[in-house]
């Protein structure tokens, strides 16, 4: 059973060696590569070729004449792949030796399951991910961010999402539901994603023996304004697509209070301009997103593998948390 890596690439000079290496060293031979390039302008390029020469590895590369972004590029990607899995992996995700061999034995064991999770740590040694988890408000939020990891995620569990700078996919995932939404460019398409994906009765499985290591935002920086902007933008998108109408009426003043906080906290980091925009684009493009919802939520199977995902507790921890990464 064949494993397509895609990995998108852009700029990513400081990071890529070590991404593929790390995907080359992997236990599990059954793989190929596919690295999207992005318009990179530095000198990954030449080191994605001279990897390529040195290990005799399947590589192959695909360069965009312009930086199409994530999405765009990532699904260019899952419709050339011939395999059967897909393993997203960011150009600043350095995996585990045996993460691919746990991810295939997860997949084989668990049918139910399209999508597989990681379990990621910042460089630190904190926690990045564990999946995602859905708080009040509907922010989908990464499980277990910033916590010292002391085995409280070492069970393997149904989660809503997955982060999708490690994660493993079904092929035929997408082909039920389709591919990740382009108009979202880069960032919370994972979570669009994976919330289509549960409304169409997939489920979504937590492996914490799958082990990654992330940079985060090599390419783009650490809360920059880019990263800012999109997942601003795109998780207001999220919410009008996703979520069902008895959870969107009801949870619609959560999510209003928190778009009210994140524009007050990110203009108190000097960041008003960037956020103001990325609201009012994010209105500008609800027509577009009620189109998107109408044709959603008439085709899924499962309106209600949602909610109970939907965890009240701990609001101010979240909130917190959702400002740091800026969501």
């Amino acid at each position: 059973m064949k494993t397509t890596f895609i990995v998108v690439n852009y700029n990513g000079e400081r990071s890529i060696e070590k991404c593929l290496r790390a995907i080359l060293n992997q236990s599990y031979r059954k793989f190929d590569i596919l690295v999207i390039d992005n318009n990179s302008e530095d000198g990954s390029i030449e080191m994605i070729t001279k990897i390529k020469n040195d290990s005799g590895a399947d590589i192959e590369l695909i360069r965009n004449k312009e930086n199409v972004g994530f999405a765009k590029a990532v699904n260019r990607g899952i419709e050339v792949a011939s395999s059967k899995y897909i393993a997203l992996v960011n150009n600043d995700a350095i995996l585990k030796s045996d993460w691919l061999e746990k991810m295939v034995n997860a997949a084989r064991e668990d049918k139910k399951a399209g999508t597989f999770a990681s379990k990621i740590y910042f460089m630190n040694g904190l926690l990045d991910s564990v999946g995602h988890a859905i708080y009040k408000g509907f922010a989908v939020i990464d499980r277990g961010c910033f916590e010292k990891d002391e085995g409280q995620y070492d069970t393997s569990v149904y989660v809503p999402g997955a982060c999708a700078a490690a994660a493993f996919y079904r092929k035929e995932l997408f082909d039920d539901i389709g591919l990740f939404d382009e108009d979202y460019f880069m960032y919370n398409e994972d979570v669009d994603l994976s919330l289509r994906a549960l409304l169409m009765g997939w489920k979504i499985r937590y492996v914490p023996e799958a082990i990654v290591y992330h940079i985060h935002s090599a390419s783009t920086g650490f809360l920059s304004d880019f990263l800012v902007y999109y997942n601003s933008r795109n998780w207001v998108w999220t919410y009008v697509k996703d979520v069902p109408s008895t959870l969107f009426w009801r949870e619609l003043p959560w999510f209003l209070l928190r778009n009210f906080a994140y524009i007050i906290y990110f203009s108190a980091k000097g960041k008003a301009r960037v956020t103001l925009k990325s609201k009012i684009d994010a209105l500008k493009g609800l027509k577009m997103a009620l189109r998107k919802r109408e044709e959603i939520q008439s085709k899924a199977r499962d309106k209600k593998g949602i909610e109970q995902y939907l965890n009240g507790l701990g609001y101010k921890k979240c909130l917190v948390i959702a400002l740091k990464i800026g969501i």
